[in-house]
């Protein structure tokens, strides 16, 4: 990443660069993983369990996809297959998911999300509404409604 320039021509109401733009959409993405990670740490059940905060991403596309392969699981959050394996583990482990053989391919196995793994999905989904309500807090209901419909849009499109 380069450094940052000093500009003495670039003023607020100058037009924002596009590597501006991009860089203020990570830090809106950096901003929530770290206030959800805080805010996670705060979660005693969380540290006993093992899991980790990217153990919501996995909770929330199994149970809305599952039965879903690991190896979908990866493709939806962009999430390394060694990571993946990690993850899962624990997560069987506690209860959570559970690794099925696919009728379809021997080789391969489906997760599905059991009882347990749905209420401690709530418990993340809790605390991830937390996180975005302090992360946009400076936004009124009409502005956080557009932000999301906003980025809703370029995920479709992408």
């Amino acid at each position: 990443m380069g450094k940052l320039r000093y500009d003495p021509g670039m003023t607020p109401e100058a037009p924002v660069a596009p590597a501006d733009n991009l860089t203020a959409m990570l830090r809106l993405v950096g901003l929530f993983r770290r206030t959800f990670s805080d805010l996670l740490t705060a979660e005693g059940w969380l540290a006993e369990s093992g899991a980790k905060p990217a153990t919501y991403g996995v909770l929330r596309v199994v149970a809305v996809h599952g039965p879903v392969s690991q190896r979908e699981v990866c493709d939806a959050l962009g999430t390394h297959a060694s990571d993946m394996v990690e993850i899962v583990d624990c997560a069987e482990r506690q209860g959570w998911v559970e690794r099925r053989r696919d009728p379809d391919d021997r080789r391969r196995y489906r997760l599905t999300i059991t009882p347990a793994g749905r209420r401690v999905l709530t418990r993340f989904d809790a605390v991830a509404a937390e996180a975005e309500g302090r992360v946009l807090a400076p936004l009124d209901e009409a502005e956080r409604r557009r932000l999301v419909d906003l980025v809703s849009k370029v995920v479709e499109g992408g």
